[in-house]
């Protein structure tokens, strides 16, 4: 499974964040077992306007608002959950 979809997964359970608030800090320690370096940069890789560009076809979810802060798009966690089929 991919580090997106765990990461929209605990968002939807309620592991990690606060709504669809969530921290950088938040995301290293849910995920320290993963490579530090891709957690680190993975909120602001994510970002709607300004995240670099992985693929063709990955789609940006997350914004920014403030230092290390982010908040996730509705859209993507719907999706996420359309997807689990729990929603």
């Amino acid at each position: 499974m991919t580090l997106r979809n765990r990461f929209l997964d605990a968002i939807i359970d309620g592991q990690i964040g606060s709504g669809i608030v969530v921290t950088r800090q938040e995301l290293i320690q849910y995920f320290h077992n993963d490579n530090e370096l891709s957690t680190g940069c993975f909120l602001s890789n994510s970002e709607i306007n300004t995240g670099a560009s992985h693929s063709p076809t990955y789609n940006h979810f997350t914004m920014r608002i403030s230092e290390g802060t982010y908040r996730i798009h509705p859209q993507a966690l719907l999706e996420r959950m359309q997807e689990r089929g729990i929603f």
